[in-house]
C-alpha cells in the first residue's frame, strides 16, 4: 500500500447531517433500533399509565416519563446542531480539508491556515465507515470525516484497508461494502 493516502475535500451539509446522526444515533451496531424500541415502549407504558389503563408505581412513572422525553430530545439536539452548522459553518465549508492518512499518523490541513495538526494512529479511539463517510473519533465528540464523495473506489479499499491495519477492532465497518478480489486477499 502507498502511503499517504490523501483525501482532499470541502465540507458539506451532508457530510455534517450524517456524522451528526451516526454519533448520536448509530454509535453502536444496532443503537437506534434499541433506542427506538425503548422509546416506543416507555411512551406506551406512560400514557396508558396517564390513561389508568394500566398502574405503575411513582418511580416507574417516571422513568417511562423520562424515556417519552428522551428520544425528541436527542432528536432535536440533533437538528439543532446541524442548524447552527448551517448558520455558523458557512466559512468552514469553504474551506477546503486536506487529511493525509499515513504510515505512522494523521496529518490534517485546512486551506487558509498556516497550522496543521496530526494524530498518531494510537490517538484515534475507534473509527467507522459508513454508505457516504469514514468517521475517525479522536474521543466521543471529536470526529474526523472523510467523504467517500471525493475519492475513487480504489482509495476507499486502499483505506478500508489502512484503518483495519492501523486500528484493527476499533475500526468497524457499518455499511455494505462490495467482496474483495481473491486476488488482492491472498
Amino acid at each position: 500500500m502507498m502511503y499517504p493516502i490523501v483525501y482532499q475535500f470541502k465540507s458539506t451539509m451532508d457530510d455534517y447531517r450524517e456524522m451528526t446522526f451516526f454519533s448520536t444515533f448509530s454509535f453502536r451496531k444496532g443503537q437506534n433500533i434499541a433506542i427506538l424500541l425503548t422509546w416506543i415502549t416507555g411512551t406506551t407504558a406512560f400514557l396508558l399509565d396517564l390513561a389508568k389503563v394500566i398502574k405503575m408505581t411513582a418511580t416507574i412513572h417516571l422513568c417511562a416519563l423520562m424515556v417519552a422525553v428522551t428520544m425528541p430530545v436527542l432528536f432535536v439536539s440533533y437538528l439543532t446542531n446541524v442548524r447552527r452548522f448551517k448558520i455558523n459553518g458557512a466559512d468552514y465549508r469553504k474551506k477546503t480539508h486536506t487529511v493525509l492518512l499515513g504510515k505512522d499518523d494523521i496529518q490534517y490541513k485546512e486551506s487558509g491556515n498556516i497550522h496543521t495538526g496530526a494524530d498518531k494512529w494510537d490517538d484515534i479511539a475507534y473509527a467507522f465507515e459508513t454508505d457516504h463517510l469514514f468517521l475517525l473519533y479522536r474521543t466521543s465528540n471529536n470526529a474526523v470525516l472523510l467523504p467517500k464523495r471525493s475519492t475513487t473506489e480504489k482509495q476507499i479499499e486502499e483505506t478500508r484497508i489502512c484503518l483495519q491495519e492501523k486500528l484493527g477492532v476499533r475500526f468497524k465497518i457499518r455499511c455494505r461494502t462490495k467482496p474483495r478480489k481473491k486476488a488482492q486477499t491472498e
